[in-house]
């Protein structure tokens, strides 16, 4: 037999790719399984029993069904709640391999990046919570996409998407929450669903996954890691010393210097960003949410977001990859960097 005749042999003894889906939500979402079954080989379905309060997707809400796909081999699993426009994805890290939940910066990137790239929205626009990782930004710069950053409640897209499309009326808008909310002026709720479950089709046939579609956004844009961590407030004294921080951030941001050297700062509550390195000033409309934002010149983006019973940060670290390996040793340094970060807020405050 011929290397040709085996190589072929070889090839066609693979077993074919079957994109097999588990469907998650709190309620029965049937007209959207319809929606969905065609891009499908496998299409299954969980209602969860527990909503959780603030209508989420997190670990804890989908255990159930990360059970059941791991049980069942679903390479895939799309957890929806199409009234509230809320998207959420486990993912295969290797074909059969580890489960992966995507958090809601993922989704967005992954979003984003098909419909940047896909030439179908020439004048698209991205409109995103200030709170969506600055890996968008990178996104939209690169793909020649208008960006709005806008200070979003949880669960609050749709009034701030309906006024920009309206202003934009001749633009296509994707807009992003950092709360899992997802939507898009030219596509429903289940054109998005069914878009997510064509990307890990496409990638199932080139034997790869949705994860690998995303290492390849970070293999060309970088690798950004983000955290959330909250702290409560006890004291009015607490709260006092927090005031003082932040206002002394505005006033002399060159005194952190020593510690985090600042490249700008975005202070959403006066609605201006700030060059700390040119001294250059970009005003913008302000808000009325007292949060502020400082970039590191070592790609380090840390918000601060206070409310009376907590102190809340949004960090951010960029990091270069370009491999799976090297992914996963980045992703462990980075924890380990965030967690450094939050001990040197700690020490300021």
């Amino acid at each position: 037999m011929s290397q040709e005749a085996i190589d072929q042999s070889t090839e066609s003894s693979k077993p074919e790719f079957q994109n097999k889906v588990l469907l998650v939500s709190f309620d029965d979402q049937s007209k959207l399984a319809r929606k969905i079954e065609k891009e499908v080989h496998v299409l299954d379905q969980v209602v969860l029993d527990k909503v959780p309060e603030d209508r989420t997707f997190n670990f804890v809400a989908l255990k159930p069904a990360i059970e059941k796909a791991r049980e069942e081999g679903h390479n895939l699993i799309i957890a929806v709640d199409p009234e509230n426009n809320r998207v959420a994805m486990v993912v295969r890290k290797e074909k059969d391999g580890q489960l992966m939940v995507l958090n809601s910066h993922q989704v967005a990137a992954i979003l984003l990046y098909r419909w940047s790239t896909s030439g179908e929205y020439q004048d698209l626009i991205l409109l995103k919570s200030v709170l969506i990782s600055d890996l968008l930004d990178n996104l939209a710069h690169k793909g020649g996409v208008e960006t709005v950053d806008v200070v979003l409640d949880h669960g609050d897209l749709d009034t701030a998407f309906q006024r920009v499309n309206k202003e934009k009326a001749d633009s296509v808008l994707a807009g992003f929450n950092i709360d899992q909310q997802v939507m898009h002026s030219d596509l429903s709720f289940a054109d998005i669903v069914a878009s997510l479950v064509q990307i890990e089709g496409e990638q199932g046939a080139l034997e790869k996954t949705m994860f690998d579609y995303l290492l390849e956004i970070y293999f060309y844009n970088g690798f950004y890691k983000e955290k959330t961590v909250s702290l409560d407030i006890a004291t009015k004294a607490q709260s006092k010393q927090l005031t003082t921080f932040m206002d002394s951030i505005r006033k002399n941001p060159k005194a952190l210097e020593a510690t985090f050297p600042l490249s700008t700062i975005t202070d959403y509550l006066k609605g201006k960003k700030i060059n700390v390195l040119t001294d250059k000033v970009y005003p913008f409309e302000s808000s009325t949410t007292n949060m502020l934002k400082i970039e590191g010149t070592n790609y380090v983006f840390i918000t601060f977001a206070p409310t009376a019973e907590k102190m809340t940060y949004y960090i951010s670290i960029r990091e270069s990859v370009n491999s799976k390996q090297r992914f996963e040793v980045v992703n462990k340094m980075l924890d380990q960097e965030i967690m450094k970060v939050v001990q040197m807020l700690n020490r300021g405050i």
